[in-house]
């Protein structure tokens, strides 16, 4: 269990970077920084499956490639797109603070499916967790060189967290789950399965979206931070989680995105050049407390796939 501990907050560092990938691509349409992100994960995949052997079988099964491409259209390709265009319209504070809800409404989501009522040490996990998250998200302060956004580009920022909160909290339950109904494919492959799957997707989404014209540089940039997205974030992150998935119960992974918040606002922090507030810190430090409270109650079995 510990191991699989590990391998979550692993995981989560590696995704803290989607909230920073938008902010250094700046001037490219989120679409676009989603397509990037995933055509390069889907070639890493294709790479890599071509090394499975063991479980090949199960890998040629049209169920499991029917998953595969379900979920990584709304937890992968949609999802990111939505969360880059909020990231770009709303800056990096309110989109992590939105995503950063993730161990509450997947942990819940968790219980719903496994019928069980939340526990007096459980509730005080999430209230933990969710004053943690308030003051952890306090707004940076405004400079010239990052302006706060107006009011039409804020309200879209949010909506479009909100859509990716939606997503991914759909996802971070039926992924678990099909991973598990799937006993011959181990948490690497799955990962590879989801993003050889989404590479036609991203390559159609990326030659249909409307882009300005750019330098050699700022393609040079573009291919550097995709392929960082695409090979960091998406394929070792996912791959870690997907073991992860097979060792831990989900509503104790609900809880543990938490670090991907936490790693998400440290990097935003770097990246705009202001150190965290006070507040940002002891919202941490709670955060962190509300996962340990979390932790120290007995698992709960995982649902049985549908």
């Amino acid at each position: 269990m510990r191991l699989g501990l590990l391998y979550v907050v692993l995981a989560c560092c590696g995704w803290g970077f989607a909230f920073v990938g938008p902010l250094i691509l700046g001037d490219w349409p989120g679409l676009v920084v989603a397509a990037g992100r995933y055509v390069a994960y889907g070639l890493v995949s294709l790479v890599m499956l071509q090394f499975a052997r063991r479980g090949s079988a199960s890998l040629r099964t049209p169920r499991v490639w029917r998953d595969a491409t379900l979920l990584t259209l709304s937890g992968n390709l949609l999802y990111y797109a939505f969360l880059s265009i909020a990231v770009q319209k709303a800056g990096y504070v309110m989109p992590t603070l939105i995503i950063g809800l993730l161990p509450v409404t997947v942990s819940l989501l968790g219980r719903v499916r496994t019928r069980r009522a939340p526990s007096v040490r459980y509730v005080g996990a999430l209230l933990l967790i969710l004053g943690g998250l308030w003051l952890a998200h306090a707004p940076p302060p405004q400079s010239l060189e990052h302006p706060a956004p107006s009011a039409a580009d804020y309200a879209l920022g949010v909506g479009c967290a909100l859509a990716s909160l939606l997503l991914w909290t759909i996802y971070g339950v039926v992924n678990t789950e099909r991973l598990k109904a799937s006993p011959g494919i181990d948490g690497v492959q799955w990962s590879s399965l989801q993003g050889a799957a989404a590479l036609p997707f991203a390559l159609l989404l990326f030659v249909a979206t409307p882009r300005l014209p750019h330098a050699a540089a700022d393609w040079g940039l573009f291919v550097v931070v995709s392929l960082i997205l695409g090979l960091v974030t998406s394929w070792v992150a996912n791959a870690l989680w997907n073991i992860a998935s097979t060792q831990l119960p989900p509503s104790l992974l609900g809880q543990m995105i938490v670090f991907e918040t936490i790693a998400g606002i440290a990097y935003g922090a770097v990246w705009s050049r202001a150190l965290p507030e006070t507040a940002v810190l002891a919202g941490a430090v709670i955060l962190v407390a509300g996962v340990v409270l979390a932790i120290s109650e007995p698992p709960i079995p995982a649902a049985q796939p549908a």
